[in-house]
């Protein structure tokens, strides 16, 4: 069958791919019916294009693939916009006063939700200070790496945790000098919370995921994979068995179709409800063009920030030689493994630590087959790991889901609690080097869903124009393998061959970038600045700035 004329074209410094010997560039790409049909020069493609094409002119302008962010929490950037945000709080007294403030707008009987604090602004010898901030509301304050939590002590009461209450398994209860609960929760103990914590108005989240999905649109994101939930609870509608996240966005899916390539993840606990929905990784979900199924999100360990990173050696940071938490052991990822291989879907397991990583690998090895067509498993962050795993992940078709940001958010904070083993750390070009695939991601709103200060940060591992020296450039990558990371790499994650790239063939998504082809390659301060001038889906305008 011969291939059709294109119906639109557009003429610019056409990225087609970003490919391991560089980026691949040409003058134009022709599209119809929402793939590109041809690329080449400018006359040739306006030549075998339709009689009346439509024709844009980017100029001097970068065109390039649309990015995917591999990991973000697109229903958690909805709710941030609702809540109260403590990210930028660096003392115990503004957290307090910030609190307060938002509380006093609150009627008395509502929940008070919030997220962003550091642990540095955390006084737990003050806390009572935080509680008469609320005025005796109920309370849940997320961290900034989302892995600890405090609560009211109404909220407490209303989630039955008392001084009798023992810690749950991959979880901990802070508590103070007579064993009662200071507030502050770890990792699985904040799952305890959740089932009481008051809800948001439906009407108002609607109107915040949809700002949400055109925020990522404006930074040239034409895909993302929401990551999902910790635990099933909360959801809504009928897809309520998979969790809040996952039944919001299905539940959205009429407004999202179209407009943003989107995979929605399950959380582990909810392989078999997903199995009974009829999900399956990378499926479509029926009824759409551009959403899918994604993978069952599982947590073997906790996070940096909170010091619940699961290590081999003892934490460098803090008086009491944590090593962190291990939420998973050897027999509940066996156990998850082989649900999911039955299920056909494959797992995505949060590992940050370098004993949480070894962990999961281990798992792996040992699990069954994948089924055929079933998309590879993934292992999220990967922010410590011993040498010995780097090149596992190849050996064991594995993908490296990593957020190259937080290398530059946590900088100081790895330089000071993982000191002796910083030259493991963020190990990019050691996971490359090994045959990794890289899939970029942002982690948002835990950080920026700009994916161009991952990109800068993939390169430099800083922010850009934040006075510091770019770090432990042993790891860094170059342009072209992060920003292979941000379009083929999630392609080839999902077993999309049609995504990705600009060859004749693909998914007609791409991005008319404000910046031209030298300043995205040169990948400096300029280049973290880009922005999407025009947005297409499928060939389709979604977005134009």
């Amino acid at each position: 069958m011969s291939q059709p004329r294109a119906s639109g074209v557009v003429i610019g410094e056409v990225v087609v791919e970003a490919s391991s010997d560089g980026l691949q560039t040409t003058q134009a790409v022709g599209i119809a019916d929402g793939r590109v049909v041809s690329a080449g020069t400018r006359e040739d493609v306006l030549d075998a294009a339709a009689p009346g094409a439509t024709v844009i002119e980017a100029g001097a302008a970068a065109v390039v693939p649309g990015l995917h962010d591999f990991h973000l929490h697109l229903v958690g950037m909805a709710h941030a916009r609702l809540e109260v945000a403590l990210d930028e709080v660096v003392t115990f007294r503004e957290l307090v006063a910030r609190v307060r403030e938002a509380a006093e707008r609150l009627p008395h009987e509502a929940w008070l939700r919030g997220r962003g604090w550091v642990e540095a602004a955390i006084d737990h010898g003050a806390l009572m200070s935080l509680e008469r901030a609320v005025g005796g509301r109920p309370a849940l304050l997320y961290s900034h790496d989302g892995h600890s939590a405090w609560a009211s002590a109404a909220a407490l009461r209303l989630a039955g945790i008392g001084v009798d209450t023992p810690d749950p398994g991959g979880g901990r209860i802070e508590r103070d000098a007579a064993g009662g609960p200071t507030g502050v929760l770890r990792e699985r103990a904040t799952d305890m919370i959740e089932p009481v914590a008051g809800g948001t108005d439906p009407g108002q989240l609607s109107h915040a995921l949809d700002e949400a999905v055109t925020e990522l649109l404006g930074w040239g994101l034409t895909g993302a994979t929401d990551a999902g939930d910790s635990s099933p609870d909360n959801g809504t509608g009928a897809y309520a068995a998979i969790g809040e996240s996952g039944s919001t966005l299905l539940d959205a899916r009429e407004r999202l179709n179209g407009r943003l390539r989107l995979t929605v993840n399950l959380p582990a606990a909810a392989i078999e409800a997903g199995a009974e929905l009829g999900l399956r990784t990378g499926s479509p979900i029926a009824d759409t063009a551009t959403l899918r199924a994604g993978w069952a999100k599982a947590y073997a360990d906790g996070a940096l920030g909170s010091r619940t990173a699961a290590l081999f050696e003892p934490y460098s940071c803090g008086e009491d030689q944590q090593s962190g938490i291990l939420r998973l052991e050897a027999a509940d990822l066996d156990r998850l493994l082989a649900a999911g291989r039955a299920a056909g879907i494959g797992m995505a397991v949060h590992a940050i630590g370098d004993r949480a990583a070894a962990n999961v690998l281990d798992a792996i090895e040992r699990a069954p087959a994948r089924g055929s067509g079933v998309p590879p498993d993934r292992i999220e962050h990967l922010q410590l790991m011993r040498p010995s795993d780097s090149s596992r992940l190849a050996a064991l078709d594995v993908t490296a889901s990593v957020q190259p940001i937080h290398a530059a958010s946590d900088r100081q904070l790895v330089e000071r609690c993982w000191q002796p083993r910083q030259a493991d750390a963020y190990p990019w070009r050691a996971l490359a080097a090994g045959g990794a695939r890289l899939a970029f991601g942002s982690d948002a709103p835990i950080e920026s869903p700009n994916p161009w200060h991952g990109i800068f940060a993939a390169v430099h591992r800083r922010f850009p124009a934040d006075g510091t020296t770019d770090w432990r450039t042993a790891q860094a990558l170059d342009l072209a393998s992060a920003l292979r990371a941000y379009t083929l790499g999630p392609a080839t994650s999902h077993g999309a061959s049609d995504e990705g790239h600009l060859r004749p063939g693909a998914r007609a998504d791409l991005v008319v970038l404000s910046i031209d082809l030298a300043t995205l390659v040169a990948a400096d301060e300029r280049m973290a600045a880009a922005r999407a001038v025009l947005t297409m889906v499928d060939g389709r305008e979604v977005h134009r700035s």
